[in-house]
């Protein structure tokens, strides 16, 4: 994605190539990187989602297939972490 992406650009390609990709496929599980470098509030890669985004993202990556995985990764603000972790937990329970 590009620099200063936010959450209507996030939205847009995950409606238009993440979820056309892995419909293809029908997955019987899915397994989902967690990183949360994307956040507004972290100093590396320059994106600007909001919590409200990683909750989307884990609930429509949840609805993909009927089992799903995730792994923690990237995220280097310490204290936007929890929040973010408890937005996507929040996104893969619905």
């Amino acid at each position: 994605m590009a620099a200063l992406s936010g959450d209507a650009e996030y939205e847009r390609a995950f409606a238009e190539v993440v979820e056309p990709a892995i419909g293809t496929f029908e997955p019987d599980m899915l397994f989902v990187s967690a990183g949360f470098d994307a956040h507004e509030a972290d100093p590396l890669a320059n994106i600007r989602l909001s919590y409200r985004a990683f909750e989307w993202m884990a609930e429509r990556a949840a609805s993909l297939a009927p089992r799903i995985g995730a792994v923690l990764e990237g995220g280097y603000n310490v204290d936007t972490l929890p929040r973010l972790v408890a937005a996507s937990l929040e996104g893969f329970r619905k």
